[in-house]
């Protein structure tokens, strides 16, 4: 009986570790930081949400720590998804610096602005197989009697 539950936690076990891996990462960069993710060999970065945003003085400044951000106001920069996929999308490994050259001047008057990045690493398929080869055509001349 022992081996059977010996087992059936292993099998629980790896399930969740492979469960949570594909769940992928979410990182954050404060204004003036830089925002790094990276994949192992062979993967590339997918990108599943990206928001450059502002937390009401939590994540980037004073008050709570960051996992509790509370309340967001959405004061969304509109390219910020372009940047980060322009960068990182399809990539092993990428940098972005969150900073006002990068993503332009931020119409919200807060300084807790920061970028948000949800990602897995994916593993590209595997290429097609190459095309069988063409078909030698049938190129005998026929004799004129035949004709």
């Amino acid at each position: 009986m022992v081996p059977l539950r010996l087992v059936a936690f292993g099998l629980l076990a790896a399930a969740w570790y492979f469960t949570r891996a594909a769940e992928g990462e979410v990182i954050y960069a404060c204004l003036n930081e830089t925002a790094e993710m990276s994949c192992d060999v062979g993967a590339k970065i997918k990108l599943d949400h990206i928001l450059y945003k502002v937390g009401v003085g939590t994540r980037c400044g004073e008050g709570k720590a960051q996992p509790d951000d509370g309340p967001d106001t959405y004061c969304s920069f509109a390219w910020s998804e372009m940047v980060v996929e322009d960068l990182c999308a399809n990539k092993r490994s990428c940098k972005v610096p969150v900073t006002e050259l990068v993503f332009s001047k931020y119409e919200c008057v807060e300084d807790t602005r920061y970028l948000e990045v949800s990602y897995t690493c994916a593993t590209p398929p595997p290429p097609p197989p190459p095309p069988p080869p063409p078909t030698k055509a049938d190129c005998e001349e026929k004799s004129t009697d035949e004709a």
